[in-house]
């Protein structure tokens, strides 16, 4: 065997090694499972006003709504949810992009509707 032949040898088997260990750490992790995020709407406040959440994460939200009708939008990550008393809006959200993102009631609930904010924060 002429000393290219053994290079190429060589390299095919550390390409193989280097495959191999690729696939079983890709398949060793388990998903994390979603984080929980529960909310209330209430007029006119939304509780909490903060949501922290980690890049890459995947949120489930409740939303629930107290009083009356109301609506769960963060216009910048195209979230629109109706919330309706005593029906939690339930819905799956992935943080992919990092940022300050408004929350705001889509629904007109009264005179301070307009005051009723809140915000996600991706870090």
């Amino acid at each position: 065997m002429n000393r290219l032949q053994r290079y190429c040898s060589h390299a095919t088997f550390y390409l193989l090694i280097l495959i191999l260990a690729a696939a079983v750490a890709g398949c060793s992790g388990k998903p994390k499972p979603p984080v929980q995020v529960k909310i209330q709407m209430k007029k006119y406040t939304i509780k909490p006003a903060e949501v922290h959440l980690k890049q890459g994460e995947v949120v489930e939200f409740e939303v629930t709504a107290i009083d009356v009708q109301h609506g769960f939008d963060v216009p910048d990550l195209n979230i629109s949810e109706s919330v309706q008393p005593g029906m939690p809006a339930k819905f799956a959200y992935k943080a992919e992009r990092k940022g300050t993102f408004s929350i705001e009631c889509g629904i007109i609930c009264g005179p301070g509707h307009d005051d009723m904010r809140g915000k996600i924060i991706v870090e």
